[in-house]
This record gives C-alpha cells, structure tokens and sequence, in this order.
C-alpha cells in the first residue's frame, strides 16, 4: 500500500467537507472549494505534503488573482485578451515544475481573461474564488492533520542484522 493509498480515508473526509461548505458558503462556486481540496489532498505523501498543496494553491491564487486585477486596470480586450490568456497559460505551464504556485496563478489570471472575453464581471467575483479556495485548502488540511493521525514509525532494525544486546 502506498502512502498516498493510506491517507485515502482523510481525502474522502476533506472532499465530503469541501463539498458541503462549497453549496453553504458559494452556491453556484462550490466546485472552487472541491477542487481545492481534490487538488491538496491527491497523491499526497503526508500531512506536509497536503498542507504544502494547500498553501502553493491559495498563494498561486492571490497572485493570479493580483495580476488579472492588473490585466482588468489595463482594460485589455478583444484578441489581444484571448493571446494575453495563451501567454500566461505556456508562462504557467513552463513554471510549473518549479512550483505547483506558478500553476495556481496562471490558472486563475486566465480564468479571469476568460470570464471577461465573455463579458461576465470576472474581477468581482474573484475574491469570492479566493475565499473558495482557502475554505477548500483549509478543508484538505484539517481532514489531513487530524483524522487518523498516524504516530511516526519506530525504527526497527535492518532485517538479518541483530541489535546489540546489552
């Protein structure tokens, strides 16, 4: 069993809690809590792993978020919106392997330049995605940190070496 196959029941756990509080909190915007907590909590090595996905997420959010802010100031329409989106997207895409952050803040910047193509206020609802998104880290941490707390191993000794006897 791999360590992220044992940490499946806090996953389950972090996703019931992200998809309740999505449709109590932001109704038609639950699936920015889901996602959050889908993306913090999958193929996690750990509770550090799960709070460091969380963090990465909410923190690549802001900063996309302050740079559509900036793209909304610049009043940036038509075409040059939708290659100002591709750009952003490939700069997010050859950054993300340096950090799952660069990702998070392409993705959200994009989003905007999209919601705005198509006429929706993008930059009003934002801080409602940001909300979303720390309610759905924090949910993903939460289930991570204490359900099933799991105590650090003791070490054993290598298998066909015999300890010491005193």
């Amino acid at each position: 069993m791999s360590p992220s196959d044992a940490r499946t029941p806090e996953m389950a756990a972090g996703i019931a809690a992200a998809f309740a509080l999505g449709r109590l909190l932001f109704d038609d915007h639950w699936p920015w809590v889901v996602l959050t907590a889908y993306v913090a909590a999958s193929g996690n090595r750990g509770r550090t792993d799960v709070l460091r996905k969380g963090v990465e997420r909410l923190a690549g959010a802001t900063a996309g978020t302050l740079l559509a802010a900036g793209v909304a100031a610049a009043d940036v329409t038509g075409h040059t919106r939708v290659a100002l989106m591709f750009a952003v997207l490939t700069v997010a895409l050859w950054l993300r392997p340096l950090s799952y952050a660069y990702w998070a803040a392409g993705i959200t910047c994009a989003l905007s330049l999209l919601l705005g193509y198509f006429g929706q206020d993008a930059l009003g609802l934002l801080p409602t995605r940001l909300e979303g998104i720390a309610v759905g880290a924090l949910s993903a941490v939460a289930a991570a940190w204490w359900l099933l707390p799991v105590p650090r191993a003791r070490r054993q000794p290598v298998r066909g070496t015999t300890s010491p006897v005193s």
